[in-house]
């Protein structure tokens, strides 16, 4: 069980640093872009509410349009994750706790 627990841990450590590298400047670009706060905010918000009502693959194509949007490519390692319906609920997850924290720090230095 320790084994099991071990290797989740080690995922989800490896999947936060991912998450990490990569939502930062995507969400700058996209604050670039819009200029609104409260755009931003509404993407997030709409990304939390698929993720509660357990929609963690809508989730993720909205992730995937919000690099399109955002003129980035779409992370391959990213497309990895997605093929597994655990790691994509993790990432997703993960990238909803960097983007809450995205826009907190942004809203502190206003």
């Amino acid at each position: 069980m320790k084994v099991g627990n071990y290797i989740l841990n080690s995922e989800q450590g490896c999947i936060n640093l991912i998450s990490g590298a990569y939502t930062l400047p995507l969400i700058d670009k996209l604050y670039m872009q819009n200029k609104e706060e409260e755009t931003v905010d509404d993407i997030y918000y709409s990304l939390v509410s698929l993720y509660n009502a357990d929609n963690i693959p809508e989730a993720s194509k909205v992730i995937r349009g919000l690099f399109d949007m955002a003129k980035m490519t779409y992370p391959y390692i990213i497309v990895f994750l997605d093929a597994d319906k655990t790691l994509q609920e993790i990432f997703v997850r993960e990238f909803l706790a960097d983007f809450k924290e995205i826009i907190g720090e942004r809203e502190i230095e206003d």
